[in-house]
């Protein structure tokens, strides 16, 4: 008998070694999940800074310079090869915008996020005739999605003449 409850009792207490074992392992997961989720947040979020500054970089150069800044002066008189230097940067600001949106559905930022970069964004990019007459063109395709949603209301409320008096402003 005391044979039987001595391996009874080293069975109780490997139950609750295995037991304590399983409870701390699932939280060494739980800890190593969160910080995977917040590696792959910082490094979503610095692509998405990589993206607009490539943008930034590009429009820099004299003949994107160029064909932006009619975009906002003179939208009439681009070129057909102007027209489309100004459209691949609007574009790319949209595939920056959806990536925000597929970080969203994956849980990787938050909705005001998204929508607080797309209003602090929006008005750089289609505060001109020209931006806000590409919108109207291109929303079509988007009816029924988060950007339609969230963007559209944004970018119809920005002034079609920001770009320009943003630039007037920073002349000294």
């Amino acid at each position: 008998m005391a044979a039987k409850n001595k391996i009874e009792s080293v069975n109780r207490w490997l139950t609750l070694g295995a037991n304590l074992g399983v409870v701390l392992g699932l939280i060494i997961l739980i800890i190593e999940v969160q910080q995977n989720a917040a590696l792959t947040r910082a490094a979503l979020e610095a692509d998405k800074n990589n993206q607009l500054a490539n943008i930034e970089l590009s429009l820099a150069s004299p003949a994107t310079a160029a064909a932006w800044t009619k975009s906002v002066r003179t939208p009439e008189t681009m070129t057909d090869t102007e027209i489309r230097i100004v459209e691949s940067h609007m574009v790319a600001v949209m595939l920056q915008w959806d990536n925000l949106f597929q970080m969203e559905s994956n849980g990787l930022t938050t909705m005001a996020r998204v929508e607080r970069h797309i209003r602090n964004t929006a008005p750089f990019y289609f505060g001109s005739r020209f931006g806000k007459n590409w919108w109207k063109r291109q929303m079509l395709g988007w009816e029924g999605t988060l950007m339609f949603d969230i963007a559209d209301p944004i970018i119809l409320s920005v002034d079609s003449d920001f770009i320009v008096t943003y630039l007037d402003q920073n002349r000294l």
